[in-house]
């Protein structure tokens, strides 16, 4: 999907919004930011200023057109009053927008459900898939904690702790390698 169709898409989803009585702002940007960083999140709704700024992940364009317009659809929701979480007034309008129009509007969704498998992520689409540069690993349960760039933690490691009180070092840098099954993140 191009810039100038996604840009399209979010005016109909955000017109399909106020047509059920979605109290959806004006200050929308009308631009979609195309982001290719993000590794999991699909998409993310920005307040910049006192405009609202819709960003989707560059690998949910490869997703059907309905997708796309679920995740628009979500992160429009994000605009309205007192839905900036996932709360119950956010609820009850993606549960209005799921029955007027089909979608699929909820939290969290998977890769598959979106029509993506897991490898979709990876070097076959061309997106870079991150190599992990630092390991922090807890002295104490083991515990291991990825990183992708330098931090603070990874600077100044005796001034954290990991989640079970253990004191954490940092594992030899790892170089240029790749962990494609790791997981990042929480957990």
């Amino acid at each position: 999907m191009k810039q100038e169709e996604l840009n399209e898409k979010l005016k109909s989803v955000i017109r399909q919004a106020r047509e059920i009585g979605i109290p959806v702002p004006d200050n929308i940007s009308e631009n979609v930011v195309i982001n290719p960083r993000p590794r999991k999140r699909f998409g993310c709704c920005r307040r910049q200023a006192d405009k609202f700024q819709i960003e989707v992940s560059s690998f949910v364009l490869d997703c059907l057109d309905d997708k796309i317009a679920g995740v628009l659809a979500h992160e429009i929701l994000h605009t309205c009053a007192d839905c900036n979480n996932h709360g119950k007034i956010w609820k009850t309008h993606a549960a209005a927008m799921n029955e007027a129009y089909g979608y699929n509007i909820k939290r969290t969704s998977t890769f598959e459900e979106m029509g993506l498998s897991n490898m979709t992520r990876g070097s076959e689409t061309n997106h870079r898939t991150p190599a992990v540069r630092y390991i922090i690993k807890c002295r104490k349960c083991g515990k291991e904690y990825p990183r992708q760039r330098r931090s603070k933690a990874v600077e100044n490691v005796g001034r954290y702790r990991c989640v079970c009180g253990g004191r954490l070092m940092i594992l030899c840098p790892a170089k240029k390698s790749r962990v494609d099954t790791y997981r990042y993140g929480k957990g």
